[in-house]
């Protein structure tokens, strides 16, 4: 501490010269304890010129204040008192501390002279210290301070100064090993100091140097008012939180006074790095000035060579994601730029307390790839914060190292205030993408805000597809702190080409408007948007075919996510000839990354000229990576035929894949009503041929109480009921331009049901369709155990096939009969609502007695050999047996009344003449058969070459009748059998004429022969 030793000289100055008179050894010990000082000393000389102390001590002696060997007082007597001129001090020793703010020399304190209230000046005295050394103790630690020089105080004083410390610390700061070596000089009471001042390091708020180095050449008064200066820095090692550096070093300048100082600062930092990021070559050069807390720093700040360690930016998108090319081609080349930067920037720094702002008024920028930047303003660049208020105010360029060229002139008064201007960039292409803009324009809108206008022309990749010739309007509004909005009202945009996988739409035009205030708007919650387009309509191909997508409308959600509902979706594919048509009440869905995904609702289509309906489809989906997959949870399956041939289907738990051009679907066909699986269906289509098939596989498809054909088709209505069994088998459908085609084998083994013309039994077969959708099949044969079209016949077979137009060619069919045979001719059955169907059944060598036998007539004995016709007609009405005959071969038979009589209701006479013929031989013999099936049956016996049989009376009276040619008519009147008693209800097939015949048999019975049974012959 320097002062402290002239502080010492000067209390000596201050015992005589305020004494006036020579020192005396008497006087300085009544004086010191007069101020309560312990003191010894030994009084070497006194004169009238020089007064000399020897080994002066001052204070405790165990721990003095003040020890010095020598201490030489120079005076000059005058007129008056004498005065001191010079003061002469060899070695000394002081001890001092710093105590609540200011320095105590301990038992010196009490020999200073009390404050005088004027400033502070330097005598005109002449000093001269040998070898001065102070210990001075503070909050910090111990300071060593040595000091010598010579020279008059006021003006041309020349010293050495030196500090010297093992480790200050202080408000969490620390310094090791400081030193400092200075040179002083005092010339005209201005004080000059030089010289450096080291540390081996030091640290403090988290910050630490190393190798520190101060060279300092500083200038002050006598009153230490004010300062002017400079100090060399020289850091070897400095470090901060994330922050290293090295050598660094520079010159700041100083001038100033207590209520500013200012300066030029000039610092250069051979490397440093911060989080990663590294540089090398740095440098500042400016003025400062501080001002109370307010501090400012202007000038320019270079960097030789800049390289991040981490990107300080990605732009990259998700692959697949639209603008993904251009997105990695600008980031890339970001990137590079970055990898190795240099430049300079024209800066302007304020802080204020808490408060601060930068400037940046010109900027000059090259990286190693190629890229240059640029940017010069007279008010430039401002940011200030709190708040981050941002400013812009100049001229900015870019080009090169795969930038686009790109030039903007911005201005901006104030922050906040709108910006005009324009900018102007180049096209911007890679990957197949591509961007251009129109000159984007800054202008003031009507609000104050910022109105930027243009269009961009871009294209784009999409997920499995990209949009060429997108045109869209740049009109945004910029509040100039956080809030980038669209302006108000709706916004027109068009495209060349839409592709997504094989789905290519030409010349896209669609009008959106806001669902809120704006379409879109950035802040500080990000991106948000809300959009509804009325009525989009788009049209061009799918896999080669025309195309056309519409919709009633489609709205579109940005915050966080990407969401869209779309309402009346219609979609037609193909030529008029050969459409197919898909529609969906509601689509909903968001983005996800590559594609997209979500529910569909009301799903309604047709493919192709496949005649199917496709309705009632609901289930989710998704689109990524150009594959477009649905997993249904409902479908209905209709025939799209006029007159429909089965009956709608469920599809609940469908899947459809479109990819590569190409759709596959999977699913199972089941009755709505019963859940019963009917089908497998497998089906796949191409888009760019308009190719595919459908196979529909049958495993077990049982009919039961559960499930009966009806259920399934209505061609059955009628024809066939109570089926019990199960079927089997492959369908195939496939289609082209040119048209369907179908095919397909099924099969069945013992099943029972009931037919129109009676009930079947153990029907067996197989059958091949040449046509599945129109019915058509080759000719096929099934086999019956049994069957009972009001005669029951057993073992046979038929021919059959199906010919289209719900119509069925019956080639013939065969069955073991009486003896003979029962033969199915050849016709054709119209299976239409409301169509006749007749069936004719010949019958061959039949056995009479076998045949009454057929009819339950117990009453009758009957012997010879028929042939004839049973010609049956099934419609609305019922069936019915018309005008069936059978003829007895020639060579007649016999007939035989074995049945009981009721004679008290013949008569005398008509008993006779009954027992006369319950037995005749006859020669001729037919029989003619009409009536419903369901009812009472007219059954004519006609009888010729009648004569009495075996067993009948004989007397004069018959022997003489026999003679006469006789000829019998019989009409029985009774239920035939009651094959099937609904099918004059044509939708009711299902109750059986078996179940009713018994009490129809015991009716016949109970009625035996009565009168309206035989009719006289003329």
């Amino acid at each position: 501490m320097p002062l402290a030793i002239v502080l010492l000289i000067v209390i000596l100055v201050a015992i005589a010269w305020f004494q006036r008179r020579p020192i005396a050894a008497g006087f300085i010990d009544r004086e010191l304890a007069r101020r309560g000082v312990a003191a010894r000393y030994e009084v070497a000389e006194i004169g009238t010129s020089t007064q000399t102390l020897r080994n002066l001590v001052i204070g405790d002696s165990r721990a003095p204040d003040l020890v010095a060997d020598e201490v030489v007082v120079r005076t000059r007597i005058g007129l008056g008192t004498p005065e001191v001129t010079a003061i002469e001090v060899g070695r000394a020793r002081l001890r001092a501390r710093w105590v609540d703010g200011r320095l105590s020399l301990g038992a010196l304190d009490k020999l200073l002279p009390p404050p005088s209230g004027k400033p502070f000046t330097l005598p005109a005295l002449q000093i001269s210290i040998e070898d001065g050394r102070g210990r001075v103790e503070t909050p910090a630690g111990v300071i060593g301070v040595r000091l010598s020089g010579r020279g008059r105080l006021d003006d041309g004083f020349r010293g050495r100064l030196a500090l010297v410390g093992a480790r200050l610390t202080a408000n969490g700061c620390a310094i090791d090993s400081p030193v400092a070596a200075l040179g002083l000089a005092i010339d005209k009471r201005e004080l000059h100091m030089t010289g450096p001042v080291r540390a081996a390091a030091a640290e403090c708020a988290g910050s630490r140097l190393r190798s520190a180095a101060l060279t300092i050449d500083a200038r002050l008064p006598e009153v230490f008012d004010r300062w002017r200066g400079s100090a060399r820095v020289a850091v070897g090692e400095l470090a901060s939180t994330g922050m290293r550096g090295r050598d660094l070093s520079g010159e700041v300048g100083f001038a100033g006074a207590a209520a500013a100082t200012e300066g030029e600062v000039k610092l250069a930092l051979a490397d440093a790095a911060y989080s990663g990021t590294a540089a090398k070559g740095l440098s500042v050069r400016g003025r400062y000035r501080v001002r109370g807390s307010e501090v400012r720093l202007a000038g320019r700040a270079a960097a030789a060579a800049v390289r991040p360690g981490r990107r300080l930016f990605d732009l990259r998108l998700a692959g697949g994601t639209p603008g993904a090319q251009l997105a990695a081609a600008l980031d890339r080349a970001l990137v590079d730029a970055s990898r190795s930067v240099g430049g300079s920037a024209d800066f302007a720094l304020t802080l204020a307390g808490g408060r601060g702002a930068v400037v940046v008024r010109a900027v000059e920028a090259t990286s190693a790839s190629g890229a240059r930047f640029g940017f010069a303003g007279e008010r430039g660049i401002g940011f200030g914060w709190p708040g981050a208020r941002l400013m812009i105010d100049g001229r900015l360029n870019g080009q090169g190292g795969g930038l686009p060229t790109f030039a903007a002139t911005l201005r901006q008064l104030r922050p906040g205030a709108p910006v005009t201007g324009r900018l102007v960039a180049a096209p911007f292409a890679a990957g197949g993408e591509s961007v251009a803009l129109t000159p984007i324009e800054f202008t003031r809108a009507d609000s104050g805000a910022t109105r930027i206008a243009g269009r961009a022309r871009v294209s784009l990749g999409l997920p499995a597809g990209r949009v060429d010739g997108l045109d869209v309007p740049i009109a945004l509004r910029w509040d100039g702190v956080r809030r980038l909005a669209s302006e108000p009202g709706c916004a027109d945009v068009r495209a060349e080409r839409l592709l997504l996988s094989s789905l290519d739409l030409r010349r896209l035009a669609l009008r959106a408007c806001p669902t809120e205030s704006t379409l879109y708007s950035v802040g500080a919650s990000g991106l948000t948007a809300g959009a509804r387009i009325a009525a989009p309509r788009l049209s061009g191909t799918l896999g080669g075919s025309p195309v056309s997508i519409a919709a009633s409308r489609a709205d579109i959600a940005v915050a966080g996510s990407t969401r869209f509902d779309l309402a009346g979706v219609e979609t037609r594919l193909g030529t008029p000839e050969r459409v197919s048509r898909l529609s969906i009440t509601r689509l909903t869905g968001q983005v996800v990354p590559g594609g997209a995904e979500g529910r569909f609702d009301g799903a309604a289509g047709v493919i192709g000229n496949v005649p199917i309906d496709l309705t009632q489809g609901a289930g989710a989906w998704r689109f990524v990576g150009g594959r477009l997959s649905l997993k249904g949870e409902a479908l209905r399956v209709a025939d799209a035929a006029p007159e429909p041939r089965y009956e709608p289907l469920a599809a609940n738990d469908f899947e459809l894949l479109l990819a590569d051009g190409r759709i596959d679907a999977t699913g199972t066909l089941t009755a709505p009503a019963s859940g019963a699986k009917v089908a497998g269906v497998r089906l796949q289509h191409v888009l760019s041929n308009g190719t595919g098939d459908a196979v529909l596989s049958v495993d077990n498809l049982r009919f039961d109480d559960t499930l009966q054909p009806d259920a399934l088709t209505r061609l059955v209505f009628g024809v066939v009921a109570d089926v019990k069994g199960s079927v089997s088998g492959i369908g195939n459908i496939r289609w082209s331009p040119t048209g369907v085609t179908s095919d397909g084998v099924f099969r069945t083994a013992g099943t029972d049901l009931a037919a129109a013309f009676g009930p079947v039994t153990g029907l067996s077969g197989e059958i091949r369709f040449t046509d599945l959708l129109g019915l058509k099949t080759e000719s096929a044969v099934g086999t019956i155990a049994s069957v009972n079209p009001g005669i029951p016949v057993e073992n046979g077979q038929i021919r059959y096939q199906l010919i289209g137009d719900q119509r069925v060619a019956v080639e013939g069919g065969r069955w073991p009969f009486a003896g003979g045979a029962m033969i199915l001719e050849p016709t054709v059955l119209d299976l239409s609502e409301g169509k006749e169907r007749r069936l004719t059944f010949r019958v061959e060598g039949v056995d009479a007695a076998g045949f009454l036998q057929q009819f339950d007539f117990s009453n009758l004995n009957a012997t010879g050999t028929f042939d004839g016709t049973l010609p049956m007609i099934f419609d609305e009405r019922g069936g019915r047996i018309e005008n069936g005959k059978l003829t007895v071969r020639e060579g007649g038979g016999t007939l035989a009344y074995v049945g009981a009589v009721s004679r008290e209701n013949l008569g005398t006479w008509g008993n006779f003449a009954f027992e006369a013929l319950k037995s005749l031989r006859y020669e001729r013999l037919n029989l003619t058969l009409n009536g419903p099936l369901d009812g009472e049956m007219v059954t004519e016996i006609r009888f010729a070459g009648v004569r009495q049989g075996e067993g009948a009376k004989s007397n004069f009276l018959i022997r003489r009748l026999a003679r006469l040619p006789l000829v019998f008519n019989v009409t029985v009147r009774a239920p035939f059998r009651q094959l099937i008693d609904s099918v004059q209800s044509y939708y009711d097939p299902t109750r059986l004429i078996e179940r009713n015949l018994p009490a129809l048999l015991e009716e016949q019975k109970k009625r035996g022969v009565q009168p309206p049974a035989s009719e006289t012959m003329p």
